[in-house]
C-alpha cells in the first residue's frame, strides 16, 4: 500500500522523483502526478490532458497527493486543461488538504472555482457523473 502522507516536512532526500501515470476512464482520464510539478516537468502534464482533451474526453482527474512542489507553470496546466474541455467536461483534483498545492490553489484563490477532494473516488465520481 502507498503512503500518500503530504511530504512537506520532508527532506529532498525523501521527496519522490517526477512521475507521471494515466489510467483510463469510461470518458476520460485519471492522471497521477508525484514529484515537483514545475517548469521542467509541467509541460508533461500539459501534454497529456492536452491529447485527452483533444480527443474527446469530457471527464479528467488529476491527483496531486504526491506532488511536493507546485509553481505558477504547473497550475497552468491544470487552468489550461480546464480550458479546453468542452461544456459537457469535468476537472476534479484530487489533494492532500495540508499539502503544498493545496497551498498554491488556496493562495490562488481557486477553491472556489475548482472541483476539489480529498480522495480519487470522490473526484471520479464527480468527474464521470
Amino acid at each position: 500500500m502507498s503512503d500518500l502522507r503530504p511530504v512537506i516536512g520532508a527532506t529532498i532526500d525523501e521527496w519522490p522523483p517526477f512521475d507521471l501515470t494515466e489510467e483510463p476512464l469510461t470518458s476520460g482520464i485519471v492522471l497521477t502526478v508525484s514529484g515537483e510539478l514545475d517548469m521542467a516537468t509541467a509541460p508533461a502534464l500539459r501534454e497529456r490532458l492536452t491529447v485527452a482533451t483533444e480527443a474527446g474526453a469530457t471527464a479528467l482527474v488529476v491527483d496531486l497527493r504526491r506532488v511536493t512542489f507546485m509553481d505558477s507553470v504547473g497550475l497552468a496546466a491544470i487552468l489550461h486543461a480546464r480550458s479546453r474541455l468542452s461544456d459537457a467536461g469535468r476537472l476534479a483534483i484530487v489533494l492532500a488538504p495540508d499539502s503544498y498545492p493545496h497551498l498554491v490553489l488556496e493562495t490562488a484563490g481557486l477553491p472556489r472555482s475548482l472541483a476539489l477532494f480529498e480522495t480519487r473516488e470522490e473526484a471520479i465520481a464527480h468527474a464521470v457523473e
